[in-house]
């Protein structure tokens, strides 16, 4: 494998790896407010957690045997995805889905990109990343099914979390989320 290749699949995994303890720290936030105010959907955040747990242990073990390491920047996803979690907890059922579609879009065109280049460049964990994203895309499917995209608060909302999220994956990827867009993007 070339060093170019090695390189962007070590931050492919530590920004992998970081948005799901991000997504662990939201669902875990938003699960403790549902358990009171909204246990309807409690289930459904309850599962979205279990696989993002489980996302995020299959990201973190396959990352030794690719010389990738957890971003050091892991309290900020951790902090920031709990304060997302209780922000939108606490704006009601509508905010919780408006979350999770923003940040389900966001990871969802980012994680195609990196199965497109992990096709070419490493096998095994485009597999990975492609059993994450039919989850992902479950979680988005719901979203979007239960909250209203067109009233001006979710709009809102929505842009500001998926420009967070952008930001964070700009920093944990060191750039490097802007180059695999572009070289995909390539003829």
């Amino acid at each position: 494998m070339a060093w170019e290749d090695s390189r962007i699949i070590r931050r492919i995994l530590r920004v992998n790896h970081s948005g799901e303890h991000g997504a662990v720290a939201i669902y875990s936030s938003q699960v403790n407010r549902a358990r009171i105010h909204y246990p309807d959907i409690l289930p459904w955040l309850e599962e979205t957690l279990e696989h993002e747990l489980r996302h995020r242990e299959a990201f973190l073990t396959v990352m030794p045997s690719r010389g990738a390491k957890p971003c050091r920047a892991m309290f900020v996803w951790r902090s920031g995805g709990a304060v997302l979690g209780v922000i939108t907890g606490m704006f009601g059922k509508s905010a919780v889905m408006v979350c999770t579609a923003a940040v389900e879009r966001t990871v969802h065109r980012h994680l195609v990109e990196q199965i497109e280049y992990l096709d070419r460049a490493d096998q095994e964990l485009a597999v990975l990343v492609k059993d994450i994203l039919r989850e992902e895309d479950a979680h988005l499917e719901m979203a979007e099914r239960h909250h209203d995209s067109s009233r001006f608060l979710a709009r809102v909302l929505s842009a500001i979390i998926a420009c967070a999220t952008e930001v964070l994956i700009f920093l944990s990827t060191r750039g490097d989320s802007l180059k695999l867009h572009a070289m995909m993007r390539r003829p």
